[in-house]
């Protein structure tokens, strides 16, 4: 049973990747029907799904991703066009599939019923499928037994084949008696695959033990840089070979055309082979487990820096453990960093699928989808994102005719970017639409008892925006399969905010709406800056702090009541550290010294100044939570140990903000 899971655990994992694999690569084949690469890459990701479905014995989803490949090679072949109907029937069955593997990781089994997609593939295939177009002029059509090319196949290979390489037409007989054609047949296209490139075949080298072998004849379109006579002998060499027969293609390529050719579909080898990848899966507990060895690790260096025992073998052994304990921990972040553009992909189809059903031209521009990472924040971010994206389309983006109306591109745009910035992760989430209407928002609000008139009369536009996040609020008029019932964003930054992360918002009136998320690299260990309060040692994340200054009790200004320095132009609030921990403030204030230290952090975009009692030291710490008893407690955000064992408090800059 436990190999069975073990099994069913790489199937999930591999299933997730072909999954991806097929969503993106149908976009991409919507946007260039004619990208043999594309076509390739679905034909061989629905084929290994196929395969593996069938090894597990769920032969719904066999059978499902059967029919689906018989399309995409029907494509491949030009026996069909690409059209609307024909993507919007491989993305729906991309769904069941989905729908399959989520069933069989809850039940066991893919029992769904598809009889009805299924019928509608088949009917699509007998339809559409024609023969090749009267302007693709057979070349070599003086003989009827060897496979032909098309002229649009000639100008594939003139683009793709390398200087010294001969184009052949290679026939490969079998003998009568072999009972095993279709691993012959497998073993003739292992050594093509060694002399050269295989352009096209009959059977088709992809699906070859499922093909039935006509007239013991396998036949092909050979790409090689070979002489003719070691081609054949190569081929001999295979047990059960009866006869290999050869003929060599001259390739008819008219300059006229060649020179008006704006695409070529590429086909060689790159399409061809298996990218080798060197990555291996590693469970997410067991980095976790390692992550939190790393973390004890690093807790007794500190100890042992802080007992500065002076005999040289002590010295001597520090600086060691100093570098072993860096290095395994930035190994171990490495490994737990991921590309965000994982969980970037699944948002292409989801936009294409929403302008559709909207009625709205969408442009979605993604960027920086190599900006890594950690997977545990990767994995939570993907629900705030889609509401986020769902808003874009729903609350921001125009009609068409509305658009035109206010001089705008008919096409809105929607862009989704990461990138990283110091020690966080920025992702943006920013549309050209209508913007929000700050006043709408205020009146909602009221409307739903959530602030009063005097608290709207002293917020500024920022605080009004950021109401949205507010549980229950919706601007939208009207409750959409999208959107529109105030569920949600309150979600959203709830989820950010779980992650040590931030969100606020910039819109501008019929100009568009930019939401910020920044995060920071990785939740377990992070430099900051350590800080004494009341006598008592806190921790501040450097990537909340700006800067640090002293000043003096004169430079301190009121505006409107409250505290505030002048920093380059900027006005800063200022607030005392003990009074935001609640610490009963026994001496005189920090604001009678001669000079007092202040940390400037950072929050929801804006600066504050949090005076404390000492600026200590920096130092790398190892987060631990508080428990859930301890979750909510305001201002702290979590522990860490410093170097004589006692506990150290994390300031939550954004509570204190």
């Amino acid at each position: 049973m436990s190999d069975n899971n073990e099994y069913l655990e790489m199937f999930f994992a591999e299933s997730e990747e072909y999954i991806m694999v097929l969503n993106d690569n149908i976009l991409e084949l919507e946007n260039d029907p004619e990208n043999m690469d594309v076509l390739n890459a679905m034909f061989r990701a629905a084929h290994s799904l196929k395969g593996m479905a069938a090894t597990m014995r769920f032969d719904h989803l066999t059978e499902l991703t059967h029919k689906m490949e018989n399309m995409m090679d029907q494509i491949r072949n030009h026996k069909m066009g690409v059209n609307t109907e024909i993507i919007d029937l491989l993305f729906a069955g991309i769904d069941y599939v989905e729908e399959m593997v989520r069933k069989i990781k809850e039940d066991g089994n893919d029992e769904i019923d598809v009889s009805n997609y299924l019928a509608k593939l088949e009917k699509k295939i007998n339809e559409d499928t024609k023969p090749v177009a009267e302007d693709n002029k057979v070349i070599n059509e003086d003989d009827s037994n060897y496979l032909s090319i098309t002229e649009d196949d000639s100008y594939t290979i003139q683009d793709n084949k390398k200087e010294l390489d001969s184009v052949y037409s290679v026939n490969v007989e079998l003998s009568s008696e072999t009972q095993f054609k279709q691993v012959r047949a497998s073993m003739i296209f292992k050594k093509a695959s060694e002399l050269g490139y295989i352009f096209k075949s009959v059977p088709n080298k992809e699906n070859v033990e499922d093909a039935n072998i006509d007239d013991d004849l396998v036949k092909m379109i050979f790409i090689a840089n070979h002489d003719p006579d070691n081609i054949i002998n190569e081929f001999e060499k295979i047990t059960d070979i009866e006869n290999v027969e050869l003929k060599k293609i001259e390739l008819k390529v008219t300059e006229e055309k060649d020179k008006n050719k704006n695409k070529k579909t590429k086909s060689k080898s790159t399409s061809s082979k298996f990218e080798v990848s060197s990555s291996v899966r590693v469970d997410i507990g067991k980095l976790d487990k390692l992550m939190n060895m790393i973390g004890e690790l690093l807790i007794n260096k500190t100890r042992l820096e802080a007992l500065n025992i002076q005999s040289e073998g002590f010295k001597d052994v520090l600086p060691q453990l100093d570098r072993v304990t860096m290095e395994l921990h930035h190994t171990v972040m490495q490994i737990r960093m991921e590309p965000i553009g994982v969980m970037f992909n699944r948002f292409p189809r989801m936009i294409r699928d929403l302008s559709k059903s909207s009625n709205k031209e969408i442009d979605f521009v993604m960027e920086g989808k190599q900006t890594e990472l950690d997977r545990s924040i990767i994995d939570e971010l993907g629900d705030p994102l889609t509401h986020l994206l769902r808003n874009a389309v729903d609350h921001g983006i125009e009609k068409p005719e509305e658009r035109a109306k206010n001089g705008k591109e008919k096409t809105g745009t929607v862009n989704l970017r990461a990138y990283q910035k110091g020690s966080e992760i920025i992702i943006e989430v920013e549309d050209d639409g209508g913007g929000i209407n700050v006043e709408r928002v205020v009146q909602k609000a009221r409307e739903k008892e959530v602030i009063t008139q005097k608290e709207v009369e002293e917020m500024d536009r920022d605080k009004k925006l950021q109401l949205i996040f507010e549980p229950g609020l919706s601007t939208n008029e009207t409750v959409s399969n999208v959107s529109g019932r105030g569920v949600g964003m309150d979600v959203v930054k709830k989820t950010i905010e779980g992650l040590d992360g931030e969100i606020y918002i910039r819109s501008e009136e019929n100009k568009g709406t930019k939401f910020v998320i920044s995060l920071p690299l990785t939740l377990a260990i992070q430099d900051a800056l350590m800080v004494k309060i009341n006598g008592e040692i806190f921790a501040i994340p450097l990537s909340a702090i700006s800067e640090t200054l002293m000043i003096k009790s004169e430079e301190i200004k009121q505006v409107k009541g409250y505290d505030v320095i002048v920093l380059r132009d900027n006005t800063i609030p200022l607030i005392d550290s003990r009074e935001s921990l609640n610490i009963e403030i026994e001496d005189s204030s920090y604001k009678e010294k001669d000079e007092m230290p202040v940390v400037i952090v950072k929050s929801g975009g804006k600066e504050i100044g949090l005076i404390v009692e000492e600026l200590l030291y920096q130092q790398e710490i190892v987060i631990k939570s508080l428990g859930d008893y301890l979750d909510n407690v305001k201002n702290i955000s979590g522990a860490t140990i410093i170097g004589d064992g006692e506990v150290a408090l994390i300031l939550d800059v954004r509570d204190i903000a």
